[in-house]
């Protein structure tokens, strides 16, 4: 079991970090509030794919839950949030070298 809630309100939503799939998808750098965790989540605006695009993703989704590799992130979890699908996954940091 997760130890992240499927509850948007549980994420405070901090930057956009980036972009994707033509502007549809929005990844944002999010604290998970019950635990104080950074994570990132992937917001996928439902109002404006199509009801094919929509089919599409439903697959996506299912399938990347059996993915294991050692360069892919899990999903922490996935759900419906204002319209939106939320998909969060561990926020992986790295340190820049001084210049």
């Amino acid at each position: 079991m997760s130890k992240f809630l499927p509850e948007g309100g549980c994420y405070e939503l901090l930057i956009i970090i980036g972009k994707g799939f033509e502007d549809l998808i929005i990844v944002n750098l999010t604290k998970y509030t019950p635990m104080g965790e950074y994570v990132t989540i992937q917001r996928i605006n439902l109002e404006v794919l199509s009801n094919e695009m929509v089919t599409f993703l439903q697959r996506e989704l299912h399938v990347s839950k059996f993915l294991s590799h050692p360069n892919t992130l899990p999903y922490q979890a996935t759900f419906i949030a204002d319209n939106e699908v939320w998909v969060v996954t561990s926020f992986t940091a790295y340190d820049m070298p001084a210049t």
